[in-house]
Order: C-alpha cells, then structure tokens, then sequence
C-alpha cells in the first residue's frame, strides 16, 4: 500500500491506427519503441519535480498493447486525484483512432489532450481544421509543438481540473538545455524484439525544402541540437539496460555536431568496453561527407534510414529534393554495404 497519493494522475497512450477494414493494428512484438512515449515520460517526470508536485506517469503503446479506455481507467485512476490522458506523437494516418480513443476517455471523466505531427502540423499549415474544431467542442485539448519548456504550465492546469483548448508553441526551444532525456518504460520496452533498446534525438529540424516534407514546419528549416556531453551522459546513465538507440533525428547527417557524437561513442566502445549500437536517419549525399560513414561504423551504427523518395529525377525535382541524385544511389548504399551497415529506404514517388 503506498504511503501517499500523487498530486496528478497522468496516461500516456501512443495510438495504433485502423487497418482497411477498421480494425486497430496490433503487433506481437514491436520493432521500433515511440520516441514520444518516451521524451514525455522523462520531461514530465523532472518537470513534477522542479514544480514540487507527485505524479504517476503510464505509459501505454497501443501498437503492442491493448487499450480499452473503460479497463485503463479502471486500473490506474485514483478517486480524489485528477487524471489527465494524453494522446501523443500522434501522425495523421492514427488521427482517426486518437479521435476515437480521446473521446472516450473523455466521456469517462478524464481531462484529455492530443498532440503529435497532425496537431502540430495542421495547426502550423490549415489553421483549425474542422476535425480539430470538434475535438476541441467536446472538451479536448490541442497540444500544438513540442513540450520543453511548456509543461510547467500544463501540469499546472491539470492540477486545477482545467485545460486550455489549444496550447500553442512560441519559440522553439533550445536543444543545448540540459533538457530531461528520454527515459524508457521497461513495461512497455519488454513488449519489443528489441527489450535493451531505447531512443533520442541528438537534433531536430533539417536544413532541406522538401515540398512534401512537415519536420521543416513543426521542427524548424533549421538545425537544432543537444550538446554531445549530454548524450554521452545520458548513454553511460542507462547502460547496459539501454545497449541500442534509435536516434529519431530527421538528419543526424546535419547536425553540426556528428563528428564529436561519434568520436564519444567510439571511445565508450573501444576504450571501455560499452556496446553502444544505434540506427538513424540520414540523407541520401551524407556518405559523401568526409569520414562519415567509417566514424559511424565505429560508433557502432549498425543500420540507416534513407529517404530515396523516387527513382525518377523529374519527380524529385517537383518534389524540391535535389540533394537526391539517382546515379548516386547505387554508389551510397555500396558505401553503407562496405561496412557491414544494411540500409533502409523509402519512397513518395
């Protein structure tokens, strides 16, 4: 029995999404955890904490768990505290099942926010859309941009029972804080192939133009990034219950600080015996980059992500990707293969 209540009550839930036939996906085992779940779950923990408040956070990923509002409720709210159930990272293909699911929760008496690159997107492009103005009429509340520096005041509006409709992001915040880092949910990290896998952004934004692309309007035309000695730090605080990291960055390739990251981890491995092992997400012209390839190599990257987009130059150029050339293809994923490092690709056209 615990000796005192939690001042605040919070669900985390990362939704699923409806398959062609309205069913909510579901795996066995997931591949890939949501970096959302855990970036929120380490800032609004240090956040209670500056603000002197007791929290108890959950965390719930859908793709992996079942999510049955009226059983969660039943199983984590507390008479006399408030509960607050956050829909969050949510994209636009698990907007219809975050609807769904914030409408519920709402019916059954929790406070209720949505955020992710729908929100966030949508808001930043259209305005209020009509599906967001209905939201918000039945009492759920729009989380528009990322939370550093913003969550003081939405705990605090939890705590009085009210949110706000909409909660807009100003200036986007600066990285190089010592901002809490992502903090893993071993509940939910047991229900992935990979258990000892955690993630982290070591930058957000990108330098490109893509026409179809949305980091450039939530997270800026711009590079932002946290400085190597809080990754290093953050890597050695978890390891070894965290031996892998999925670095979420748009384009670590861009971050001005690549070189130092790699040549920290590099001496972790080597000189300390830290098998430290990571995938990201990189541009197709990145292998050109002197030392790139051969430093991640040995920082212990072990796969990347690559966003081919077409095969067709005239598409790409629509597109207003010309940092993709196609008679590079075949050269940068011989450059990734020589080092044993399989690559991933994706496609728009």
């Amino acid at each position: 029995m615990r000796e005192s209540l939690p001042d605040l009550n919070i669900i985390l839930v990362k939704p699923s999404k409806y398959d062609d036939d309205g069913y909510v996906i579901h795996h066995v085992r997931g591949v890939l955890p949501s970096n959302t779940l855990n970036a929120l779950n380490g800032l609004i923990r240090h956040t209670a904490q500056q603000m002197g408040i007791g929290v108890d956070v959950h965390l719930i990923d859908e793709t992996v768990q079942l999510v049955v509002p009226e059983r969660v409720m039943r199983r984590w709210s507390i008479p006399g505290v408030p509960t607050l159930v956050a829909l969050v990272g949510v994209q636009t293909n698990q907007f219809p099942r975050a609807a769904d699911l914030a409408l519920r929760f709402r019916q059954l008496g929790a406070m209720v926010a949505i955020g992710g690159f729908h929100v966030s997107g949508t808001l930043a492009l259209l305005g209020l859309t009509p599906e967001l103005q209905q939201l918000r009429e039945q009492g759920i509340s729009l989380f528009a941009g990322e939370a550093e520096g913003r969550l003081e005041e939405f705990l605090s509006d939890a705590l009085n029972g009210k949110l706000k409709s909409v909660y807009w992001m100003g200036e986007l915040p600066d990285l190089t804080q010592e901002w809490a880092a992502p903090l893993v949910d071993e509940s939910v990290a047991r229900r992935f192939v990979l258990p000892y896998a955690g993630t982290m952004d070591t930058s957000r934004g990108c330098v490109f133009k893509c026409s179809f692309c949305t980091i450039i309007h939530v997270q800026g035309n711009f590079m932002r990034f946290r400085s190597p000695e809080l990754i290093e730090k953050h890597v050695r605080e978890h390891y070894p219950r965290i031996k892998h990291y999925f670095f979420t960055d748009d384009n670590m390739s861009r971050n001005p600080q690549w070189r130092e990251i790699f040549e920290r981890l590099i001496r972790m491995r080597e000189e300390e015996g830290l098998r430290i092992t990571f995938m990201m997400q990189v541009d197709v012209p990145s292998y050109r980059i002197p030392d790139f390839v051969d430093l991640a190599a040995k920082a212990g990257c072990t796969q990347v992500f690559i966003g081919l987009e077409s095969l067709n130059p005239d598409n790409l150029k629509a597109a207003s990707k010309g940092q993709n050339k196609t008679n590079f293809y075949q050269e940068m994923i011989q450059a990734w293969h020589r080092y044993g490092i399989p690559v991933h690709t994706s496609y728009i056209s």
